[in-house]
């Protein structure tokens, strides 16, 4: 074989090689990135069921925390045991805790529901309606009920 066919073999072979080796790379990174992808498809959301009380609490304010946490494990059992729905009752009375009377605009004992993705709060909602209903145990839990889910569903903006 001549000297400028070898070369030209030994030239095309590498070049093959080489694209072969970028190809192999290549599939890498896509096949990663396509995980990637579908993490952020399904971002890590939560739901937080905050119950907000100060030190001093009346036998309704009992019960308003009672019947809130009863709706959560009647209704909610298998999100509340994979972490998608937490449940949190807070003394705003407790040092630190003070900021949540701003951030939630807290005039009282009250049922927050704070949607979380990926750490970050982007909805909340306040159960407002509790002190109406909770001499009523039944409309109570079903109104408890009825916003988790609701607020669980919605799409944020």
């Amino acid at each position: 074989m001549k000297p400028k066919k070898l070369v030209t073999a030994a030239l095309l072979v590498f070049v093959v090689a080489s694209l072969g080796y970028m190809v192999i790379r290549e599939n890498k990174p896509v096949a990663a990135t396509i995980q990637e992808i579908a993490h952020q498809a399904e971002p890590n959301q939560q739901i937080m069921v905050y119950y907000f009380h100060g030190d001093v609490r009346c036998p309704t304010c009992h019960k308003l925390e009672q019947y809130a946490k009863e709706a959560l494990d009647a209704y909610f059992t298998d999100d509340l045991a994979s972490g998608k729905i937490k449940w949190q009752p807070i003394n705003v009375d407790t040092a630190g805790n003070e900021h949540f009377v701003k951030d939630y605009e807290l005039v009282t004992k009250s049922v927050i529901l704070s949607k979380v993705v990926d750490g970050r709060q982007i909805a909340w909602k306040n159960l407002d309606r509790i002190w109406d209903l909770v001499s009523e145990k039944e409309k109570y839990l079903a109104y408890i009920r009825d916003n988790v889910k609701e607020f669980a569903a919605e799409e944020q903006k």
